[in-house]
């Protein structure tokens, strides 16, 4: 009740959602705090905790906030996805959608962070940044795939602005840094040769292991030319899927995801 009382005194309703979660152990909730429009499910899973975040207001669009915080400790393992795609309607005031996401991976234990595809609709406007902070023995997994339009609908020229930032820190010191403005007539920049030559679906794959050089030549056996994969050292892993179309990206990407999950991709991902 108190988030509506905003909402209408601010003007056009805004969603606004906020999920904190500790986990612990094996498939143990220590701390759950969810407010607004977000929600957390939890089904059963055969190892570890999975948490389903949910946005029951059903995408995002200018004005909305979402901020998500998850911390995991006790040698805890966590698998972190979405119940569908999120999709980014378009921004009537010109305002951004704005997701902060902060994941913390303490001691020895281990995130995937494993969302489905986040779709940009013509004049859709977002900000949205991942903070990732982990332990030197900690293993996370982190994906995170964007789709450039309705291509199943024939939206492909879309415009609107797109800014992703992905941050990893490994005991306090910065690992990784990535970081993606997309502004304006995004399918024209999408064009040009070297920004991704017309394709309009793409994927961040990070993977911080041990094992992470055992699993360099599986991925590079599934890219495809416009897809790249890299180690940064021994124990960390980086590559970016680019293809035409989500169908296609998938095709790529989920054989990754399966190998290194050990054939435990998330429920929602296979409805």
């Amino acid at each position: 009740m108190y988030l509506e009382k905003i909402n209408r005194l601010d003007g056009p309703p805004r969603a606004k959602g906020i999920l904190h979660l500790t986990s612990a152990g094996q498939s143990k909730i220590k701390n759950l705090f969810q407010q607004g429009a977000t929600r957390a499910l939890f089904p059963r899973r055969a190892n570890g905790l999975e948490c389903i975040m949910i946005n029951t207001s059903g995408g995002l669009t200018g004005g909305d906030k979402f901020s998500n915080s998850i911390i995991c400790e006790d040698h805890s393992n966590l698998t972190i996805t979405t119940q569908g795609c999120e999709r980014i309607y378009k921004s009537g005031d010109g305002t951004v959608a704005v997701v902060e996401n902060r994941v913390t991976v303490k001691n020895s234990s281990r995130v995937h962070w494993l969302p489905q595809e986040t779709i940009i609709f013509d004049q859709g406007r977002i900000k949205r940044q991942l903070k990732v902070e982990l332990s030197s023995e900690a293993e996370a997994l982190i994906v995170e795939p964007v789709i450039f339009g309705r291509l199943a609908m024939g939206e492909t020229n879309i415009s609107g602005h797109f800014e992703d930032k992905i941050e990893i820190h490994v005991d306090g010191k910065i690992a990784y840094l990535d970081k993606t403005r997309l502004t304006g007539e995004i399918s024209k920049i999408l064009k040009r040769p070297a920004v991704s030559n017309g394709s309009a679906a793409t994927a961040i794959l990070i993977f911080k292991s041990e094992s992470a050089k055992s699993f360099l030549n599986f991925v590079r056996e599934q890219l495809n030319a416009q897809s790249g994969v890299s180690l940064l050292n021994n124990s960390f892993l980086v590559a970016r899927f680019v293809a035409p179309t989500g169908y296609k990206l998938r095709q790529m990407l989920v054989p990754v995801i399966n190998k290194i999950t050990d054939e435990n991709l998330p429920k929602t991902w296979r409805l």
